[in-house]
């Protein structure tokens, strides 16, 4: 561990920016190689963020580091308390493949703010941003400080069941889990940030523009492999056809008249993940939904990897579809007419990494939000909450454990050590010492009623 002062973490962070933009070209390359990601949407949502979350952690650092001094209770007086955040150690850091640069380096971070030692290990499955990643990295740091370490499920295996204090994995909720369970072996702390069905609802008052634009937006960046992205719709039925109607006007609004053709439309990572989409279609076909592509081709075959973005309508609970986690540019429909109907569908993939409400109506608003739980939650947006650093990003249970962005994870990746300093030999402490009685005892009986 090379914890550094406060000069040394903001070296080290700024040498980070300084590399990314050193070799960004590289990045956009290898984006476009392994996710046909289009540049603009590689520079917005992969190295914007970045920018930003390394800004805050410069401007914020020194208090971050800091002693935080909290109050002194009056039968205490005579002490200072405060914590001070210490770097945990080593951290590993295992980063997905969706978005293999902004997934990888945010939370990285974190870790150098803290002042730990990291070890990453970036997603085989986009193999020319791993690549990347490893060369910008070791320009910036020597390997006591960001050792990057490439390989597949074995390399990742092996790292977690090496001696460190602190994993942070960003992925699917059954790896989570192995994770974890490694981690239990040797007590070392963990952030996980996985995944789950993410809904989006809307009731008869939304305004359907809005509605239409973001959810057609949230759902179909990056060919749907956003882990907050809106995972299937729950809409009340009277607007159910018009709001369907919208988004598909606003898919061709982004993509075209033939959105399958179109370069703003990234592809599925590997053969694996695009088979299993478009079997779940398929399999909700053959149960009885209806498939709605705009333009009206689905797919173009396993060699460009491309799905056009879609809806599926008349889905139902017992589909494959409604039942697993899709990450990819399908969107699932259902139907209530009661509130409670909504959120018995969302009970049946209970605590998801997002979820979102659209509606005018700030009282069904908040029935909805105090009869759901999630790791965060919008109204009348998607997917922008994950963009300010002063928000806590993370799940809950099968979605994620423990909080990212900003000073959540520059606390995530320090032990918060408590102090309590004498700063005068005079105080009431010594009264409640042995032997309990007389004064002792009288000033117990103060202590319990009056302070």
């Amino acid at each position: 561990m090379i914890p550094g002062n406060l000069k040394e973490r903001k070296t080290r962070l700024k040498a980070l920016w300084s590399a990314v933009e050193k070799h960004e070209q590289e990045i956009l390359d290898a984006l476009y190689a392994d996710l046909a990601k289009p540049e603009a949407e590689a520079l917005l949502h992969e190295i914007y963020p970045l920018k930003k979350e390394i800004q805050y952690a410069l401007k914020n650092l020194s208090s971050w580091m800091g002693k935080r001094f909290v109050p002194t209770p009056l039968s205490m007086i005579g002490t200072r308390h405060f914590v001070l955040a210490e770097p945990k150690g080593k951290v590993l850091i295992i980063s997905p493949w969706n978005f293999p640069i902004m997934l990888t380096l945010r939370p990285l971070v974190g870790a150098i703010a803290a002042g730990n030692s990291v070890v990453v290990k970036p997603s085989e499955h986009t193999p020319r941003s791993s690549d990347v990643l490893k060369k910008l990295l070791n320009s910036a740091f020597t390997e006591d400080i960001v050792n990057v370490v490439l390989g597949g499920p074995e390399v990742a295996a092996s790292l977690t069941a090496s001696p460190c204090n602190h994993m942070c994995f960003t992925g699917g909720t059954d790896i989570g889990r192995k994770v974890m369970e490694a981690a239990t072996k040797q007590l070392c702390s963990v952030t996980l940030e996985l995944g789950g069905k993410s809904p989006v609802i809307v009731d008869k008052t939304a305004n359907m523009k809005n509605a239409a634009m973001k959810i057609a937006w949230g759902k179909f960046i990056n060919s749907g492999q956003v882990c907050i992205a809106p995972d299937h719709m729950l809409v009340e039925k009277s607007i159910e056809k018009e709001l369907v109607k919208k988004i598909l006007e606003r898919v061709t609004d982004m993509f075209g008249e033939h959105p399958i053709e179109s370069e703003d439309l990234g592809k599925i990572v590997n053969q694996h993940h695009y088979e299993r989409i478009l079997n779940l279609i398929n399999d909700a076909v053959k149960m009885g939904a209806k498939l709605h592509v705009p333009g009206g081709v689905l797919e173009v075959g396993v060699e460009k990897r491309k799905i056009s973005p879609c809806l599926l309508t008349d889905c139902t609970n017992d589909m494959a579809i409604m039942q697993e986690e899709i990450f990819g540019p399908v969107l699932p429909v259902m139907s209530w007419a009661r509130k409670e109907e909504a959120i018995e569908i969302v009970a049946k993939n209970p605590n998801p990494l997002a979820l979102y409400i659209f509606s005018t109506n700030k009282k069904a608003t908040n029935w909805f939000i105090a009869n759901t739980k999630a790791g965060s939650t919008a109204v009348n947006e998607v997917v922008i909450q994950v963009a300010n650093c002063e928000l806590p990003f993370g799940g809950i249970q099968t979605s994620g454990i423990g909080r990212s962005s900003g000073k959540y994870s520059f606390d995530a990746f320090s032990n918060l050590r408590s102090f309590v300093v004498q700063t005068s030999r005079f105080g009431a402490l010594p009264l409640t010492f042995p032997p309990f009685k007389g004064r002792g005892l009288a000033f117990s009986r103060l202590v319990r009623k009056w302070l």
